[in-house]
């Protein structure tokens, strides 16, 4: 017999990769790869447990953006940090809208500035 805490270390990347896997599938995994029947309630316990840290840690990163947005305005002088963040009413909490970098040393390279890559969140996700 497993425990819960075992399936949660053990299948944490593999829930956090693909948070909409279903239970089921949760079970056939563990019946495969660690040789151990257990039961719904337990991989839906799992897969909760998983979700539950997942939303902790992003809420620690969130905290986090203020203080690397500063440190990036403190190590890159004349580098442009800007963030962009939404409010639904003045005491709702922020919601991240945009991190917007661009480097001092981007405008000095070969290129002169000009924009190489560009990275965003899909709409439909």
């Amino acid at each position: 017999m497993v425990n819960l805490k075992v399936i949660v270390e053990y299948f944490e990347a593999t829930i956090g990769d693909h948070p909409e896997m279903k239970v089921r599938e949760i079970k056939r995994r563990v019946a495969s790869e660690m040789h151990v029947n257990v039961n719904m309630t337990r991989c839906r316990r799992a897969k909760k447990m998983v979700k539950d840290k997942l939303a902790v840690n992003f809420v620690h990163e969130f905290a986090m953006l203020w203080d690397d947005a500063g440190e990036l305005r403190l190590k890159n002088l004349g580098s442009t940090i800007k963030m962009a963040m939404n409010r639904v009413t003045p005491k709702s909490p922020p919601h991240f809208k945009r991190f917007y970098v661009y480097f001092k040393a981007m405008k000095r390279g070969p290129f002169k500035g000009e924009l190489l890559a560009a990275v965003r969140r899909d709409g439909n996700n």
